[in-house]
């Protein structure tokens, strides 16, 4: 496993462009980079012209990108079909673009449960969305990847709803990515990674605190960080890489909300970095 970090924490912090946060994540000694497309990296923020700069940039910092963070721009699970089929639109233009970068998987969540649509149905649009952008994804030789989000109102809030959502969507390119702060706030213990045995394509590293989503420098929150890294260790992400195209798997530091107080994002990064070389020396940024 290889380190790397979302380039949306020099956003929440300053509102830094893509480019700026890439040479940001360079300048920190990363060669794995994580694009942030619903914050500054996605196809409604950029030109033509940007789109190519940032694939200019990452040549010339000698930067690797390996996920790109894509949400659909309505909830999937509550959206009518005028709205589904934009979002089907602007995901797929996202593909395109994280291909032209050299990315070939994007992360998405699942949708929310909304008021006056049943549990059902709302699964049941859910996984018809998530089959239609696989199946988009396979054309171009890409994956798509859900991650949990835990907060009750989410349809994957979990690794088990994510084990349900991955058998029910039932493609071969659907995977599932597990943001190890979020696994402690949804009071998940490190076995509990064994039901995504084989199905797990990256992975966030984050903080929190007990009750709250802080994204705040690890190893200052209450995540049991090194037990989890462990876990991803004995399950095997590394030796199962191949089936995603990769020599081994990135876990990247995922820091900062929107509208926190972030007095220096680089030293957030650089306190992070710390805590992990202590606790998993066996991972390094390059």
């Amino acid at each position: 496993m290889k380190l790397g970090v979302l380039t949306g924490l020099w956003y929440v912090s300053e509102g830094a462009s893509v480019l700026e946060s890439l040479r940001r994540a360079a300048g920190l000694g990363f060669r794995y980079v994580d694009l942030h497309g619903v914050f500054h990296a996605g196809p409604a923020h950029l030109s033509l012209a940007e789109r190519e700069q940032v694939r200019e940039e990452l040549d010339r910092l000698g930067l690797t990108p390996r996920n790109y963070v894509l949400h659909a721009r309505h909830n999937i699970a509550s959206a009518s079909q005028n709205e589904q089929d934009e979002d089907l639109s602007y995901l797929t233009e996202g593909l395109d673009l994280a291909g032209s970068w050299g990315i070939n998987q994007m992360m998405l969540n699942a949708g929310q449960w909304a008021q006056g649509v049943p549990r059902e149905l709302a699964w049941t649009r859910a996984v018809h969305f998530l089959q239609q952008i696989c199946d988009r994804a396979e054309e171009r030789g890409a994956f798509i990847a859900i991650e949990p989000e835990p907060y009750v109102w989410f349809l994957v809030n979990d690794l088990a709803s994510s084990e349900h959502m991955l058998a029910d969507v039932d493609r071969p390119n659907f995977a599932c990515l597990v943001d190890l702060g979020h696994m402690a706030l949804a009071r998940e213990g490190p076995s509990d990674l064994a039901q995504l045995e084989g199905r797990v394509i990256h992975a966030h590293l984050s903080d929190h605190q007990p009750y709250l989503h802080t994204n705040q420098p690890v190893g200052t929150g209450f995540a049991p960080i090194a037990a989890y890294l462990e876990a991803l260790r004995d399950l095997g992400v590394d030796r199962d890489a191949s089936r995603w195209g990769y020599d081994e798997i990135v876990v990247s530091f995922e820091l900062g909300v929107p509208d926190a107080a972030i007095d220096d994002a680089d030293n957030w990064v650089r306190i992070s970095l710390d805590h992990v070389r202590q606790i998993a020396p066996y991972l390094s940024t390059a």
